[in-house]
Order: structure tokens, then C-alpha cells, then sequence
């Protein structure tokens, strides 16, 4: 799915995800968190807001203990202590129940499903609450290991506005042009394949698992591990790739965003029906920038 690089884009042609001010005392762009986990990319939002023009206003959670230690604050909360963002927890667990349990049925799947609706309004509830106190809404929702499934009515307030890390190369494709290697176990099934590196996608998050637009596609990382993959080596894998390509990529979408520099094609789709992304007036490939980012330009 390659394309020529650096086609100029006319202005009125792109959709940017942000658009800053062009005044002194212009607002920055405003970010909310979603988080279910340990919080570090939570945490490498927060770290590159000190230095670009956006800021990680709020945090929310879909729980508020370890699952390995119920008696600890997951990651994510111990850093919104740590650099004073307000926080909410909404109990996912309590709301949707187990979704491995869901699978049993046709009926349960659909029972799931409406739970998580209902899940998904509550989160939004305290979206605009959060929004009415502070007198102004938020321009970006960033999935920072957020572990529930983003759905209407939160999505639809999102619409091209909530981006995700996805731990994989999304553009790789099955003969039948589906992405090969989505959902949580991405990079296992990726090392399992015969994959001789991976790398991170930022996407954006859309109805389907892992479907959305790659806007960023972060550096490689070479697999160095056993021969035969097994689930801890590519959960040691997983965990290097979180510093190597996770973080930098996420970092880079951010601070571009921010500077009004990525943004979508009114008119022009890849063949999956997503939509050219668009860096500094050029168009990009599918799999979005390239970092390094002498491979983009």
C-alpha cells in the first residue's frame, strides 16, 4: 500500500487534527487520559505536554486497583498523584462484567455489548462534567493502555479526536487485505508469524479493533530473543518496544498534533476506506509518518 511521498496538499484540503492559535494568548490543546494499567504512556503524555503546546488536563480509569495487588493504586493514578491531574475512576468490571465470559453466547455477547453502551455514557458523564467545570471542552482523548472497549456515546464525541498505541505494524496486511496483527497479543502473534522486528502504530480509534487511521508509525525494533517464541519473550520483546518505538512515536504524535501539523484528507482514502494522512502539507503513506523521520520526508 505504498504511495508517492511529499504530494503537496492544498489547505483547504485537510482536516488537522488541532489547530492552534495564532494569538499570544492562545489555549493549548486540551487532552484527557484514559488509562486501565501501570500508566506509562500516561506518563510520557505528561512529560512531553511540558515541553509542546498541549496539556493532559484529566485522567480517567476504568479501575482503581492492581489486579495483582488489590491493595495498590494501578500506575496510572499514582501518576496523576504524582503530577497533580485531577482523576475519576468508573468501575468497568462492575458495570460490564468479564468479556471472556460474554463469548460463551450469542445472547451474552449481546448482553455485553449493551452493558458496555451503558459503561460508555457513564465515562461521557464525566467527560462533560469535567468539561462544564473548566469551562471549555477537550480537543484530543488519548488511550494510554486504556483496556475497555471506546465506544458510542464516548467515541461519537471523539470522532477523529481519540488516538490510541497500538504495540504493532498495522500495515501489515492478510491476502485479503485485512490487518494482520491486531488486538492485545499483537507482537506475539507478530514474533510467532516470523517477523524479524516490530514497531508501534498510533492510530486513530474508530468502530473497529485497531481499524483507524495509522498516523504515526514508530522506529523498529529488531527481535533479539529465543528461537522458539514463547509468551514471555514477547512479553520481554513487548517491553522494550514500549522505550524503543511505543513512546517516541506517541511523543511525536502529540507534539505534532499540537503544532497543527497532522492532520486527515478531505477527500482522499487508502483502499480500507481510511483516510490520507497529512504531515506538514504532504501527503503520507498508509502507514502514516515514518520515525525516524528522515524515512517520512
Amino acid at each position: 500500500m505504498e504511495m508517492a511521498l511529499g504530494e503537496r496538499v492544498l489547505q483547504e484540503d485537510v482536516e488537522l487534527l488541532f489547530t492552534p492559535s495564532l494569538s499570544e494568548d492562545s489555549e493549548p490543546m486540551h487532552a484527557i487520559a484514559f488509562a486501565s494499567g501501570s500508566g506509562t504512556n500516561f506518563q510520557q503524555a505528561i512529560l512531553e505536554s511540558r515541553g509542546s503546546n498541549f496539556s493532559v488536563d484529566y485522567l480517567l480509569t476504568d479501575r482503581a486497583l492492581k489486579r495483582r495487588d488489590p491493595f495498590e493504586w494501578i500506575g496510572a493514578l499514582e501518576y496523576a498523584l504524582q503530577f497533580y491531574i485531577p482523576a475519576d475512576i468508573v468501575n468497568g468490571y462492575e458495570m460490564c462484567g468479564s468479556w471472556k465470559a460474554a463469548q460463551a453466547t450469542d445472547e451474552d455477547k449481546l448482553a455485553y455489548e449493551r452493558k458496555c453502551q451503558v459503561f460508555n455514557q457513564a465515562m461521557l458523564d464525566k467527560v462533560q462534567a469535567f468539561e462544564a467545570a473548566q469551562g471549555r471542552p477537550f480537543d484530543l482523548a488519548i488511550l494510554a493502555g486504556y483496556m475497555r472497549l471506546f465506544k458510542d456515546p464516548l467515541l461519537q464525541r471523539f470522532n477523529n479526536r481519540a488516538i490510541n498505541v497500538h504495540p504493532a505494524d498495522l500495515s501489515v496486511l492478510t491476502e485479503g487485505g485485512a490487518r494482520r496483527y491486531i488486538g492485545e497479543n499483537a507482537v506475539y502473534d507478530a514474533l510467532v508469524a516470523g517477523e524479524a522486528r516490530t514497531r508501534s502504530s498510533i492510530i486513530l480509534v474508530d468502530q473497529k479493533v485497531d481499524a483507524g487511521a495509522i498516523l504515526v508509525s514508530g522506529p523498529w525494533l529488531a527481535y533479539k530473543g529465543a528461537e522458539e517464541i514463547t509468551q514471555e519473550e514477547a512479553d520481554r520483546h513487548q517491553g522494550e518496544q514500549k522505550k524503543e518505538s511505543d513512546w517516541p512515536a506517541l511523543r511525536f504524535a502529540l507534539r505534532a498534533m499540537a503544532k497543527g501539523e497532522l492532520g486527515l484528507h478531505k477527500r482522499k482514502t487508502h483502499p480500507d476506506g481510511n483516510r490520507i494522512v497529512v504531515y506538514q502539507g504532504k501527503e503520507m503513506p498508509y502507514q502514516g509518518v515514518k520515525l525516524p523521520l528522515e524515512e517520512a520526508v
